[in-house]
């Protein structure tokens, strides 16, 4: 193992023994592009470190190898990645979500482009279970694990994850990205609308629409069209949108869909 790797396992073991998990997240904030040059030793390093003891050292390394162009043993890596999720400590990954996260929207694309979404959807749940600081914590990954089981058509294992209503959002890098956040209202909608569970189904594509916004997505407008298709399955009308929906999202998405539709 070259002597720039050694000194990046030596670093993390001692600031993990230390528990100076800030500076160990700046070292693996900078540590991309070594680790990029260096893929060969991956796996050495892998093996030099314990995922619960190293847990953000390891994140580091994962997230680099499904970062590669292409990824030249794919279920080597799955494996990696399952067996990382399920044993890491949840604490230290804690300091690292944006890239915690990031390694699980790595493996949900991976896993839509190869046709194997059913694959996914325990590990999602085990990563989701691991980030969250309470069951009404909503996360980007959220947003994967319903995906996958819309893709997979198994419905049911997500519904842990959308019969709760959400109270806090988890900041991933300091901030908030408001795409995960539809998705898991326009995709856990999908879900309540395939187990015909229209009453909810209503209330995730409302939480979609009525995001607030300075501009309408393509989710948002998607989300709508559901909602008039539910409220008339449920309802027998189109029922209206609350009177806090933005109004540039209010005008656009009716002209847009009376334009389509």
């Amino acid at each position: 193992m070259a002597s720039a790797m050694e000194q990046f396992v030596t670093s993390v073991r001692q600031l993990s023994s230390q528990g100076q998990m800030t500076q160990l997240c700046e070292l693996i904030n900078k540590s991309g592009e070594l680790l990029a040059k260096n893929l060969s030793h991956l796996d050495t390093v892998l093996g030099a470190l314990d995922v619960q003891e190293h847990s953000l050292g390891v994140l580091a390394v994962l997230f680099v190898k499904f970062s590669m162009p292409s990824i030249p043993d794919f279920e080597m890596l799955f494996s990696q990645v399952q067996l990382f999720i399920s044993t890491c400590n949840g604490e230290h990954i804690r300091y690292a979500t944006d890239t915690f996260a990031g390694l699980c929207h790595q493996l949900t694309n991976a896993l839509v482009e190869g046709k194997q979404p059913l694959r996914g959807i325990c590990v999602l749940r085990q990563a989701i279970d691991k980030m969250q600081m309470n069951t009404n914590q909503l996360t980007s990954i959220h947003a994967d694990l319903c995906q996958l089981c819309l893709l997979a058509k198994c419905f049911k294992p997500a519904l842990a994850y959308l019969d709760v209503d959400m109270m806090d959002i988890c900041k991933e890098n300091g901030a908030y990205d408001a795409r995960p956040f539809l998705c898991y209202y326009y995709y856990g909608g999908m879900i309540y609308t395939g187990l015909k569970n229209f009453e909810r189904a209503l209330y995730f594509y409302e939480q979609a629409i009525t995001t607030p916004a300075m501009a309408v997505s393509h989710i948002m407008l998607e989300s709508y069209k559901k909602y008039i298709l539910v409220s008339l399955i449920l309802l027998g009308k189109v029922q209206q949108l609350p009177k806090y929906t933005s109004q540039i999202v209010g005008r656009f998405i009716k002209v847009s869909c009376d334009m389509r539709l």
